[in-house]
């Protein structure tokens, strides 16, 4: 073959292979996806409100009860036996993140042969949901065993109730 034929035929590949590139060009598109993502719940579980607790008997407060987003606090005085103060306090969700009691302790546990109890009631672990924007009612009792016949020897029990919620 001589060299015009050989220009010819490089010279066809050459248009060929530009009209390739040019179709190519044409018929190919680039993308692009851009996004921004942004968290706006926050978690806000905390102690809203406590009662002036309620007296049976001859029960009475100490000083008014008192709470802080994270505490709650009573002191009372129990007379006789039978007496009894019942507190409401409440719980609420101000976060947009539902949110679940997974713990709570209560101690003392029992009446201890004190003659002073504690009841813990309103609030289950692993059962009480607390949903955003909404209020969970905890309800305390203390008071003095009604059968006691004496005073007992130990006249101060402190209690603590420690509740753990999170994120359900």
């Amino acid at each position: 073959m001589d060299n015009k034929g050989r220009n010819i035929i490089i010279g066809t590949l050459l248009a060929a292979i530009l009209i390739m590139a040019v179709g190519y060009a044409l018929l190919s598109q680039s993308l692009t996806i851009n996004g921004t993502a942004n968290i706006t719940s926050n978690w806000d579980v905390k102690i809203t409100g406590i009662s002036a607790g309620t007296p049976t008997g001859t029960a009475e407060n100490v000083s008014p009860a008192t709470f802080t987003g994270t505490s709650a606090t009573f002191n009372v005085n129990l007379v006789k036996p039978g007496d009894k103060m019942v507190y409401q306090i409440t719980v609420s969700n101000e976060g947009t993140l539902n949110a679940k009691l997974t713990g709570m302790t209560v101690s003392p546990e029992s009446e201890a042969d004190t003659g002073i109890y504690y009841r813990v009631s309103g609030v289950e672990q692993n059962v009480t949901k607390l949903d955003a924007s909404q209020t969970n009612t905890v309800t305390v009792e203390v008071g003095w065993v009604a059968t006691d016949t004496s005073t007992p020897t130990v006249k101060t029990v402190p209690l603590t109730v420690n509740l753990t919620y999170t994120q359900y």
